[in-house]
């Protein structure tokens, strides 16, 4: 087991420290010592400017999110005995660990979920705090909390662009919520721009750093981002005396469930980012702690394909902003779509079923080339794979590889359909591409 253990500040450092231990500063700022990480340096900046006192129990669960992204990125997967589960005991230093206590054997079970390891959990007293009323008081720019009612995460991405149209469609108004990694605030400002209203915006970076070796797989990114959410609704709530305040997660539904496409890619090829059965253990515990935020998913028994055909003749300018968005799985290590993992096959098969011209750049738009290219067509093998399968396999049994399905039956019906058309879709596009 790898101990990972943060600190509020670089004097809680142990003078001794084992090798094997990981040791991190949460919202550490400027020089750390050696061997030492650090999370959360531009956090409170942004969280400054919210230009209210923020409730303890949201900022210690943003310090929760930030340990736990610390652990995924600073404890290599490759050190594990099967190369992928790691044994991670996180030790967080918390303002208030007691409601966070009452919940932790539900929080250990929703990572063990989320990133397919094995958690334990360690809250103790001594935590960092949010900006103080002084601080607050000198940022002269600030977010507005009277122009939002509700939040909404936007990555940039397709599905959050469309989920804030539709927002504004029916009358809500969102404060837009980013998880703004090194290279992602300037296509998510670009599409903010084609939004028919102007939406005030959360915008942080985690930026999670050290000297050694770090994990990309970040299985647990979508808690980070939770929190992120969790901690504006909480502002929301208390800026308008509101018991209780909406935080919308848009994400289609097919890649909300996200089965393995294939039998070998069951676990490490499979996100489990906004599964159902991760959001709603996130609300239990969210209940069980007394946030006022209910999480939801409106998009959860669409494709994506459907999605955008919803928009395509209705919303101006749709076909300019869609190209503009962002789903490629590896855009980050060349800042331009691959056009051959799933989230870009899912979103290429998403504009032929809405009939829309995907004007995308793609670093590889020709599907047949991929076929043919043995370093970038093993995702595009898995979908022709898993389109040939629907045709004889039982959905529902498949559609639970990823995760439990509601126990309501309306909406696991719905799940197992979702899949079935999202699968649909994939099988419609590669079809028209030449592929049998």
């Amino acid at each position: 087991m790898t101990k990972v253990i943060c600190h509020a500040d670089a004097a809680g450092l142990p003078a001794t420290r084992k090798a094997s231990d990981v040791h991190v500063i949460l919202y550490g700022k400027g020089a750390m010592p050696p061997k030492v990480a650090r999370i959360g340096s531009m956090l409170l900046d942004p969280i400054s400017r919210l230009k209210l006192g923020i409730r303890n129990d949201a900022f210690d669960f943003l310090t929760i999110g930030l340990a736990v992204t610390a652990a995924d990125t600073f404890v290599l997967r490759s050190d594990a005995d099967d190369r992928w589960c790691r044994r991670l005991e996180l030790t967080v230093p918390l303002i208030d660990p007691r409601p966070w206590n009452a919940v932790r054997s539900m929080l250990e079970s929703a990572l063990n979920f989320l990133s397919g390891d094995h958690w334990t959990l360690r809250f103790k007293r001594g935590g960092p705090r949010p900006p103080s009323k002084a601080v607050r008081d000198r940022r002269r720019i600030f977010i507005d909390l009277s122009k939002a009612e509700c939040a909404c995460l936007f990555s940039g991405g397709l599905d959050s662009y469309v989920g804030v149209l539709d927002l504004l469609s029916e009358g809500r108004r969102p404060i837009l919520v980013s998880h703004a990694y090194r290279g992602d605030r300037k296509y998510q400002a670009n599409v903010a721009t084609f939004l028919p209203t102007l939406c005030p915006r959360f915008a942080a970076n985690a930026h999670p750093t050290w000297t050694g070796a770090t994990e990309i797989s970040m299985r647990s990114r979508s808690l980070n981002f939770l929190t992120y959410g969790v901690l504006t609704a909480t502002a929301i709530a208390e800026f308008r005396g509101l018991s209780r305040v909406d935080l919308i997660v848009p994400e289609n539904g097919h890649i909300a469930l996200n089965p393995p496409l294939t039998p070998r890619r069951i676990g490490s090829h499979s996100t489990r980012t906004t599964h159902p059965f991760f959001l709603n253990a996130i609300q239990h515990i969210l209940e069980g702690v007394g946030l006022p935020v209910v999480i939801s998913n409106p998009l959860r028994h669409q494709t994506k394909g459907e999605i955008m055909a919803r928009h395509a003749t209705a919303t101006a300018d749709f076909e300019l902003a869609a190209a503009g968005t962002v789903s490629c799985g590896k855009w980050k290590r060349k800042n331009k779509q691959c056009g051959h993992c799933v989230p870009c096959l899912i979103r290429r098969a998403a504009f032929h079923a809405a009939a829309i011209a995907d004007d995308t750049e793609y670093r590889e738009p020709n599907l047949l080339k991929i076929a043919n290219d043995p370093q970038i067509r093993d995702d595009l093998i898995s979908v022709l794979t898993a389109v040939s399968r629907s045709r004889t396999v039982r959905i529902e049994p498949w559609v639970m590889q990823a995760g439990p399905l509601p126990e309501d039956e309306q909406e696991r019906s719905a799940c197992v359909d979702v899949f079935k058309r999202g699968i649909s879709e994939l099988g419609n596009f590669l079809r028209a591409s030449g592929f049998p």
